[in-house]
């Protein structure tokens, strides 16, 4: 699971010009999708694994939410990222 994450958030540093700058709240809501989408792809479903598994990554990936902060992103970040099917659409579609 921690690879496509770190991919993930390592591709975030390399993302272009956008509207604003990433908030802590925007670092954490990309790094909560990813969780969702590895879980379910795992074939986790049970719900009560998500926030510990959220808690836990954010935990680990302080340094790299750290970094993500004032990555440029687009206004319609949440939408992309609820739109989002797999890490690479989150790291080429919501962060490009």
């Amino acid at each position: 699971m921690s690879r496509r994450v770190l991919l993930a958030i390592a591709l975030l540093g390399l993302a272009g010009c956008h509207r604003r700058a990433a908030t802590d709240a925007d670092c954490r809501a990309i790094l909560d999708r990813l969780v969702e989408m590895e879980l379910a792809e795992s074939g986790f479903h049970d719900p009560a694994l998500v926030p510990r598994w959220q808690g836990e990554l954010a935990r680990r990936f302080d340094d790299d939410l750290r970094r993500c902060r004032g990555v440029r992103v687009s206004d319609d970040l949440p939408a992309c990222l609820r739109a989002a099917q797999n890490p690479e659409q989150i790291a080429h579609r919501c962060m490009k």
